[in-house]
């Protein structure tokens, strides 16, 4: 799920956008704000992937500069009120482009998170170690138990976990579960 932040004064533009991104293929979570105050705080709850304002507030508070310091991985889209050169860059959208040049423009930037996230999933498998430990976790295990059944510490154990939910996405025990099963790390014989 690729999430949205469009902070924008003007209502007509900031509806306009959200219609042009719901019209984008794929998970996408808008969220959407007139104002500036606590707009940190909001990035921070929100964790946007995108975060689309207008120049006239960025410049105000030099956005762009604190978004950077605060967290690189987000793609900051500028929306400027005047006409922009044609060969302006994909991070730079204005509020007199068409609606296929906002498409392409928009469709790029999310093409290109959607590609990031892939390549920093696969890269991100589990270890043989982490497979045994979900191994015992699917099969109801506590952290004492797991940890004397694989000879490593509970501190590790913990560890292993953490690095599962993260690397997986998946925080339950029964989410767990239910992905060993599908990825034959356990059967469903080995439940009962």
């Amino acid at each position: 799920m690729i999430k949205v932040l469009i902070c924008e004064p003007s209502y007509l533009v900031r509806k306009g956008l959200i219609s042009v991104l719901n019209e984008l293929k794929g998970g996408i979570d808008i969220k959407e704000t007139a104002s500036t105050d606590h707009i940190i705080e909001t990035i921070g709850d929100t964790a946007p992937n995108i975060f689309i304002i207008n120049t006239s507030i960025s410049s105000i508070l030099n956005m762009e500069q604190l978004l950077k310091d605060s967290n690189d991985e987000i793609e900051v889209v500028s929306v400027f009120n005047s006409p922009l050169n044609l060969d302006s860059s994909n991070t730079q959208i204005s509020i007199f482009d068409s609606k296929s040049t906002l498409l392409n423009k928009l469709g790029e930037i999310i093409k290109s998170i959607d590609i990031h996230n892939e390549q920093e999933t696969a890269s991100e498998e589990l270890s043989d170690r982490e497979k045994d430990v979900l191994r015992e976790i699917a099969l109801g295990k506590t952290n004492k138990e797991i940890a004397t059944n694989l000879y490593i510490s509970t501190h590790t154990v913990i560890s292993h976990r953490k690095n599962i939910t993260r690397k997986l996405g998946i925080k339950t025990v029964s989410g767990l579960t239910v992905y060993s099963i599908l990825n034959q790390i356990i059967s469903v014989e080995d439940i009962s």
